[in-house]
């Protein structure tokens, strides 16, 4: 039971952060979501570039590169 609880407070707070940040459109007066489309394009952009970053700070931090 509490399994299901759970999995509920996380799908709420991804729309919750989705609607904060201009992604979606929540109703209170009706209880609708609305998500707006995305841009693949720019998304696959940006995946590119956090990937890149993220992989260039775990190398720095684990000295991948040294003799």
């Amino acid at each position: 039971m509490w399994t299901i609880r759970l999995a509920t407070y996380i799908v709420c707070l991804g729309a919750s952060a989705l609607a904060l940040s201009g992604l979606a459109d929540f109703d209170t007066a009706t209880g609708t979501f609305d998500l707006h489309p995305i841009d693949l394009y720019s998304v696959v952009g940006a995946a590119g570039g956090f990937v890149s970053s993220a992989l260039a700070s775990v190398a720095l931090w684990r000295g991948w590169g040294r003799k």
